[in-house]
């Protein structure tokens, strides 16, 4: 994972790949929405999109296990994490915002490498 003062084309590349991710996650909105109903107390949704940029579904974690299961879920993916009384414009809301901060990651890193080349 690339951190802050990565700007290599590599980091860019991740936050490009994090932009079509969150595309993904909001084109499936009503399916994550849908799956809600069915998380027990006390516990999360979680859904995934792969490295390959496919939705490959949502899972029920125990609150208490969130820390170490998103990262077992999300692999070399991305995850996002909702609770019950979530709606679609909530998915897709938080979506946009994950989409709009890679983007100006990705925006960034084009103007620190601009500027010392």
């Amino acid at each position: 994972m690339a951190n802050h003062g990565d700007y290599s084309p590599e980091a860019h590349a991740a936050a490009e790949a994090k932009v079509r991710a969150a595309g993904i996650f909001a084109d499936h909105a009503e399916v994550i929405v849908a799956a809600l109903p069915g998380v027990p107390d006390g516990h999360v949704l979680v859904a995934i999109v792969d490295e390959e940029h496919a939705f490959t579904g949502t899972h029920h974690v125990a609150n208490d296990e969130i820390v170490a299961r998103v990262p077992e879920l999300e692999a070399a993916g991305w995850a996002m994490v909702f609770t019950t009384g979530s709606d679609v414009a909530d998915v897709r809301r938080r979506a946009d915002e994950m989409a709009t901060l890679a983007r100006r990651r990705a925006e960034m890193i084009t103007r620190i490498r601009t500027r010392r080349d």
